[in-house]
């Protein structure tokens, strides 16, 4: 017993020894969850060839999913392509059509996605449920979206919309209806409006859109969608239209008693007349049978000249609306008072400043400074200079284009100003470099004297177009010289300062070719409101005469304030411009073009 103990403790002690001297293989790394998942893919798509249909579906399912996970689109939709629907069970037939039109939507296939979509109704008898149709309805509305099929990508929307709890997902798709609707030519809404097949939520949508389309003016906007409302009383757009719409709703501002609030002396006594002329007008012509008229309240800046006094007065007259002040520095104070909740309509602006309530709105030359810039954005021109009177208005007009113009991507090469009518040839020949182009060839000429030098004058070569602000005066000067100088082929963009407002052939002949702003009042044959006015006035047809149009527009936007805010592109058609509010409450204005030809002025459409 003794020898088979040492024999068993002797085959211990060699298996030790073997062990320990015997070379370990390298283990290998783990692998990556990627690469587990791709053989687990691989593995189930194995079995998947193996298995009864049911089963086999179920891999190939798991395994789809599986080569989604890992962004092998192609692969999972090959996989998925493979399966049959119609030999699955209802609940399975719809998770795997659901994956495969998810798997083609992926692969920007947007015919195989509605393909699927159609097998799975075809064999489903029993339809499907609420979420069920929400899914499959959204599907078809990405898969019709790839297509670029609006309106079926459209029906699609409606019929989710109708499917929607929650006010919140409703509101959004309803926003994409609406987006979708926009996108739609207007020939097309029109065939569509005529077909006869719509439903009722279709025909209402589209019969919303050509109410709002044909037109921007927010006034004409707001009584379509009044219109509308009535006839589409249960319509889910009339009690969550799209958000854009969503200012339409807000009431038009009803002011019982408006203050009118003017300087009635000092220096800007002359213009305040003229404006409250317009105001006049306007308020005079608007009044309707049966509809009482706003009461106004006419005030005197001059005295009630701070925030304070105005917010008593106010408080104690009862004042809906305050059209004015026309001092600068008064709209100044204005914008930064806390103490008045009026909303006012300021006839003025102030640079930086602004509160909610408060709407500024003048005859500012920034607007025209921003739609020249764009126009010679737009018609391709890269390099501008810019011509202006040696005035501070002038300076105004040339800071605001270059802000504009440099903000698109153009370049100011030059900003001239002109002084006396005597200094314009020199102005000029500064302005193009001519006189450059002289002392050039007069300081070769005294370097090598003895020899004959031909000279040919010329201007700078980078001016793409000039930007001229000038009185009519200046400006008839202005262009025989700068043609002198070799600039009768640079186009030129001028302020409506060029135009007097009344036409003259025979002097203007110079000012041909020169695109100019200007307003509806001075440019479009005269409204009612201005051949009654000119009946009393001698000066409607002058650059003062714009001052009776600015007092029309205030009177005539001001029930639309709020709306115009929460309405971004929407506008009042004036006789100032098309005006618009910005988010800040500056009322923008829209101007009109022409060019002069033949001396007279003539609209560019």
């Amino acid at each position: 017993m003794k020898f088979k103990w040492r024999l068993s403790l002797l085959a211990l002690l060699l298996s030790t020894i073997i062990s320990g001297c015997s070379v370990q293989s390298p283990s290998k790394p783990p692998l990556s969850s990627a690469e587990q998942n791709r053989n687990r893919a691989t593995v189930l798509l194995d079995k998947a060839d193996k298995a009864k249909p049911i089963k086999a579906a179920e891999l190939r399912a798991e395994a789809a999913q599986i080569l989604l996970s890992l962004n092998q689109k192609e692969n999972a939709f090959n996989v998925l392509n493979a399966i049959d629907i119609s030999l699955l069970p209802p609940s399975m037939r719809f998770d795997i059509a659901k994956l495969k039109a998810q798997a083609a939507i992926e692969q920007n296939q947007p015919d195989k996605a509605l393909e699927n979509l159609a097998q799975l109704k075809a064999y489903s008898k029993t339809g499907f449920a609420k979420e069920q149709e929400i899914a499959l309805l959204q599907l078809e509305a990405q898969a019709f979206n790839q297509q670029a099929a609006l309106f079926s990508e459209i029906q699609s929307l409606i019929k989710l919309s109708l499917l929607l709890d929650s006010n919140e997902e409703k509101q959004q798709i309803h926003d994409e209806i609406w987006d979708r609707l926009l996108q739609l030519d207007s020939s097309t809404r029109a065939s569509l409006l005529k077909s006869g097949s719509n439903s009722y939520y279709e025909q209402g949508w589209l019969e919303l859109i050509n109410e709002l389309s044909s037109n921007k003016q927010l006034d004409t906007q707001y009584q379509a969608i009044n219109n509308w409302s009535v006839l589409w009383e249960g319509h889910p757009a009339k009690a969550l239209p799209p958000s854009s719409l969503s200012g339409l709703s807000k009431q038009t501002l009803n002011a019982q008693k408006i203050a009118i609030l003017l300087p009635l002396e000092g220096k800007l006594t002359k213009p305040a007349a003229a404006i409250k002329e317009g105001i006049l007008m306007a308020h005079f012509r608007q009044q309707q049978p049966n509809t009482p008229a706003p009461e106004l309240l006419f005030l005197d800046s001059e005295k009630i000249n701070t925030p304070i006094q105005l917010a008593t007065i106010l408080e104690q007259e009862q004042v809906d609306l305050v059209i004015g002040p026309l001092q600068k520095e008064y709209v100044a104070a204005l914008a930064s008072d806390s103490h008045i909740n009026t909303p006012i309509l300021a006839l003025n602006s102030t640079e930086g400043a602004s509160r909610e309530g408060l709407y500024q709105f003048g005859l500012s030359t920034d607007d025209e400074a921003q739609q020249i810039a764009e126009k010679v954005w737009n018609d391709g021109i890269q390099t501008a200079a810019v011509l202006i009177p040696s005035q501070a208005w002038g300076e105004r007009v040339a800071s605001a284009f270059t802000e504009h113009y440099t903000a698109l991507g153009g370049n100011v090469v030059n900003v001239q100003a002109f002084g006396e009518t005597s200094e314009f040839s020199a102005s000029i020949a500064s302005f193009l470099s001519t006189n450059k182009s002289t002392e050039r060839y007069k300081k070769v000429r005294q370097a090598i004297y003895t020899r004959k030098i031909e000279f040919e004058e010329h201007r700078r070569q980078d001016i793409g177009a000039i930007i001229l602000t000038a009185l009519p005066n200046d400006a008839r000067q202005l262009t025989p010289i700068l043609a002198f100088n070799f600039a009768g082929d640079i186009p030129i963009y001028a302020t409506s300062h060029l135009f007097s407002g009344t036409s003259n052939p025979i002097q203007d002949q110079d000012l041909n070719r020169i695109k100019f702003v200007d307003t509806p009042w001075s440019l479009n044959p005269p409204s009612q409101s201005k051949v009654l006015l000119a009946q009393e006035r001698i000066d409607t047809n002058t650059r003062f005469g714009r001052l009776y149009a600015l007092g029309l527009d205030a009177y005539r936007i001001f029930p639309y304030l709020q709306q115009l805010s929460a309405l971004p592109g929407t506008e009042i058609e004036g006789e100032t411009g098309k005006l618009s509010v910005s988010h800040d409450g500056m009322i923008k204005r829209k101007l009109i073009w022409a060019e002069y030809k033949e001396g007279t002025p003539s609209i560019i459409e």
